[in-house]
């Protein structure tokens, strides 16, 4: 029914006008009572009354025939907060017809009234104040005259309300005239009005107590007939000048004959406006005599060097000399009016100074203090400060005079001789003053103390002559004395003895003092006891040692370890390898899958113990290489399927296709991460659902980032266990590890290996619920016309192509003979270095396979022997490393030797294939 909202702003314009009208308080008694009346009697209605709507409130005025807890309603109950926003009147014959008006609990008032109408107060300007409104208990209908008649009486309301705040205004401007003339009549200056001429129009009682004129005597006179005769040419002059320049406001200084016939300086204010003057005046006689003493006082000051301020009664600069610019750099303009203090101080001002200095002049007491400033340029200043207080005839501060002078240099001086003063006979810091041949003059007490030797006892000694002994550099001091000589400063550290023949480590700092002449005058040294600092440093130096070699130890126990390891691990797999190759009974294949996955389950934990060792060593380095990253995330999911249908669960694959095809990257480390994520998902979850999902977030020119989640709904981890399962050798329950196995390394390494892609991975979990992790990586992009070369390694392209396998081994050579064998090639074997470089150099391979750990030359040596041959066969013989540990920075050994790159032990057919492919192609 009511379809009228008011914007915010709308109703605060609105609300101002309500409350310009002053009808909401008890301003507003009787004045609308008859008319109120009067429209109940036209409508022939037993209630009436005029409604204001306030902001939160209706507000109910001159009502008839309604209780008085219905004289103030909230806004949300009340009809008229709408209908008030009407441009015409408001009837409701029969309110119980009306459902959203009978129905509504909001309105709950007029749940007995039938006969509901209400007429729109608006003013002036539009504003809807309120409504007149009329209720009867019986319905009925208003005719043409009666609507007519109601809208009238809204128009007579309005308008009662506009002259009510009439009068209110016209009162409040009698009573602020009336104050005005209070004022004018009251003041102490003279108020006046002129007319164009100058005659006299009015005046204030100020005349007679200023001047001795009654206000009857001067009325109708001219201001010019009072004014001193040598002062009226210039004044009216200048004001004529003014009104030429179009200037309708002065200050101006002239004097006036009083009626006893003394002159007396006034400093007017003076306003022209509808050919009016409007003009105050102050007796400024005494601050004029002021001035003019001040202007003799100012020619004696602007000869000085000295700085000269001059305060009034309130401490506020009025002059200052040319010396005092030239001082701080703050000019009269800067500082006049304004507290001296307050502009020339600082950060590191001592502000108690100047406040001890403000209270002394309130007690009409001089001073004289020293303190620190600042320029204008904010450059500190040490400034004395004499000051004068000049009293008037009452004794009361009418002028400050400051002589000011600066003490910069002084106060360095004086720093500089307090600080070596303090650090001569304070410090525990041992000082020496020696002549200029360095024969002692002088010692501080921390230096006896320091040595045992006495001054007594070092006078006229060259103190490294004194404490010397048969370990002493005596070369590092015979250096010491010859810069000494050259007037050059120096710091040497010495091992001498005390007194006691006790060994002390010193550190001599020496300082040649150079006098106006240009000689060397005498030396000051600065002696520190360092024979702590000395020992640290040899106990530093030895635990760096013993670091290092516990770390060398570390990495080849490790690489060892790793080497006798895989060796055996390398027949195991190869050979299972091998006899899956050779069409197995049925009856074996199971056996031979199970002899492989724990081999490769062992080689996996391997893996993840030497990996962990060399992210934490620092010897783990990204490759960056082109690779398709839905081809790995296929291949991935492919080669977990068979583990994932052996618990019962789906391993699906969800894949963006908005991901470009070619990425640069370390696509073994990020398979990795991603297997390791998976084979924890499928470990953890018995018949559910593991979800793979790579989205890309953003996509720019050179890079783009994506997102892998790896979600499932398995076990879960508990809230309290989710902030450590990243920690090395650890697992989110006791029971972990005996249940599903595993190192409780993955989660770490793949950490690790996340933070050198520079991202973090995240963990959200809920036990018995399931896991998602996720993760981020920003991945370089490679150009769409850039053609990545994919190698497919075809037997042919292997037979008849000779290849020389150098391992200690027999096993290996065993399995590497099976392997190659198969694809054609044809296979000759060396057992050490030696043995290699004789066959190398007496036939011709197609590429070699070297072992790294050999007895006699290993696999380093060899290489380099076999490069340092003359001949572009031995320089491009393409030689692959075979091992067992990539632990010490082996990546870049093999490329110092001049090998081509490397496979690790166990070996894995595909792998081999792969190197092949590469460097037997034709």
């Amino acid at each position: 029914m009511f379809t009228n909202p008011i914007s915010p702003e709308d109703e605060e314009q609105r609300l101002k006008a309500l409350y310009s009208y002053d009808i909401l308080g008890d301003g507003l008694a009787n004045e609308l009572d008859n008319l109120v009346k009067l429209a109940a009697q036209i409508a022939n209605v037993p209630m009436a009354y005029v409604a204001f709507v306030d902001r939160d409130a209706i507000v109910l005025r001159s009502a008839i025939g309604i209780d008085s807890e219905y004289k103030k309603l909230p806004r949300e109950m009340a009809i008229c907060q709408h209908t008030m926003m009407y441009d015409h009147i408001f009837v409701v014959p029969d309110v119980t017809l009306e459902p959203e008006l009978s129905n509504n609990p909001k309105y709950s008032h007029i749940q007995n009234i039938r006969f509901y109408a209400s007429a729109p107060l608006k003013d002036a300007e539009g504003f809807a104040l309120g409504c007149l409104c009329l209720l009867d208990y019986e319905s009925r209908q208003l005719n043409e005259n009666q609507l007519e008649a109601l809208q009238t009486l809204a128009v007579q309301v309005v308008a009662q309300l506009a002259l009510k705040r009439k009068n209110l205004q016209l009162e409040a401007q009698t009573k602020r005239f009336d104050e005005f003339v209070g004022i004018f009549t009251a003041s102490p200056e003279i108020h006046c009005i002129l007319d164009r001429s100058g005659a006299i129009l009015f005046i204030n009682d100020a005349v007679t107590s200023m001047l001795g004129y009654t206000v009857e005597e001067v009325i109708g006179h001219s201001m010019w007939s009072y004014c001193y005769r040598e002062d009226i040419d210039k004044t009216v002059y200048a004001i004529e000048k003014g009104l030429k320049d179009k200037s309708k406001q002065f200050n101006i200084d002239f004097r006036l004959v009083s009626k006893s016939g003394q002159v007396r300086w006034i400093g007017w204010g003076m306003v022209f406006k509808d050919d009016r003057w409007y003009s105050y005046g102050r007796d400024i006689t005494e601050q004029k005599k002021v001035e003019s003493e001040l202007t003799q006082l100012s020619f004696v000051a602007s000869k000085v060097n000295n700085g000269v301020v001059i305060n009034d009664a309130n401490n506020n600069v009025t002059w200052i000399n040319d010396a005092f610019e030239k001082i701080t750099g703050f000019n009269l303009e800067d500082l006049k009016g304004k507290p001296l203090g307050d502009l020339i101080s600082g950060p590191d001002t001592d502000w108690s100074l100047i406040e001890n200095a403000r209270a002394l002049t309130q007690k009409k007491q001089s001073f004289t203090v020293d303190i620190l400033a600042y320029r204008k340029d904010k450059e500190p200043i040490w400034l004395s400060i004499y000051n004068t207080v000049v009293l008037d005839d009452e004794g009361k501060v009418e002028t400050e005079v400051e002589i000011i002078i600066d003490i910069t240099e002084k106060k360095k001086a004086e720093e500089e001789l307090q600080i070596l003063s303090l650090v001569a006979s304070k410090t525990n810091t041992g000082v020496t003053i020696a002549n200029e041949n360095g024969e002692i003059t002088w010692v501080n007490e921390a230096l006896e103390q320091l040595i045992g030797y006495s001054l007594q006892e070092l006078s006229g000694k060259m103190l490294g002559d004194v404490l010397s002994t048969a370990d002493t550099d005596k070369e590092l001091i015979a250096q010491a004395r010859e810069k000494a000589a050259n007037k050059q400063a120096y710091t040497i550290e010495v091992l001498a003895h005390k007194k006691d023949g006790m060994p002390i480590w010193l550190s001599v700092a020496n300082t040649p003092i150079i006098n106006a002449m240009g000689q060397l005058e005498r030396q000051v040294e600065l002696i520190y006891d360092i024979t702590q600092r000395k020992q640290v440093e040899r106990e530093m130096v030895e635990a760096r040692e013993q670091a290092l070699q516990l770390s060398e130890a570390k990495e080849m126990f490790l690489s060892v370890m790793s080497h006798e390891i895989r060796t055996p691990l390398n027949a195991v797999i190869g050979m299972t390898h091998l006899l899956l190759d050779n069409h197995p009974k049925a009856s074996q294949i199971d056996d031979l899958n199970i002899l492989k996955f724990s081999g490769e389950n062992l080689l996996n934990i391997i893996n993840d113990i030497l990996d962990f060792t060399k992210i934490e060593t620092g010897n783990l380095q990204l490759e960056t290489i082109p690779f398709d990253l839905h081809t790995l995330c296929v291949d991935i999911t492919n080669s977990l399927q068979v583990s994932a249908g052996k618990k019962g669960n789906l391993l699906t694959l969800t894949y963006d296709d908005r991901v470009p095809e070619q990425l640069l990257g370390d696509k073994t480390r990020l398979y990795q991460v991603i297997v390791n994520l998976l084979g924890n998902a499928i470990k953890f979850t018995d018949k559910g659902k593991i979800d793979l999902k790579v989205k890309l977030k953003y996509n720019n020119i050179d890079s783009c980032l994506i997102c892998f989640e790896i979600k499932d709904n398995g076990i879960g981890i508990p809230k309290d266990k989710q902030s450590y399962i990243f920690e090395t050798f650890t697992q989110a329950g006791s029971d972990i590890s005996r249940k599903y196995g595993g190192t409780g390394l993955g989660l770490a390494i793949t950490k690790r290996l996340l933070k050198l892609h520079n991202s973090e991975i995240k963990v959200e979990s809920t036990e018995g619920k399931g896991t998602l992790f996720s993760f981020a990586i920003d991945f370089k992009k490679i150009s769409d016309s850039v053609v990545v070369p994919t190698l497919i390694a075809k037997p042919s392209a292997f037979t008849g192509k000779k290849i020389l396998v150098v391992d200690d081994n027999e096993v290996n050579i065993l399995i590497a003979k099976r392997f190659l064998s198969k694809w054609g090639l044809i296979i000759d074997f060396a057992t050490n270095g030696e043995e290699a470089i004789n066959k190398i150099v007496n036939n011709i391979y197609d590429l070699v396979f070297m072992d790294i750990r050999m007895p006699g030359i290993d696999g380093f040596d060899t290489t380099r022997i076999i490069r340092e041959i003359s001949g572009d066969y031995y320089k491009k013989l393409p030689i692959i490393a075979l091992t067992a540990s990539t632990l010490h920075n082996e990546n870049m050994k093999f490329k110092e030797s001049g090998m081509n790159g490397h496979i690790l032990k166990p070996f894995n057919p595909e792998e081999i294939k792969e190197v092949l492919a590469i460097y037997l192609k034709k």
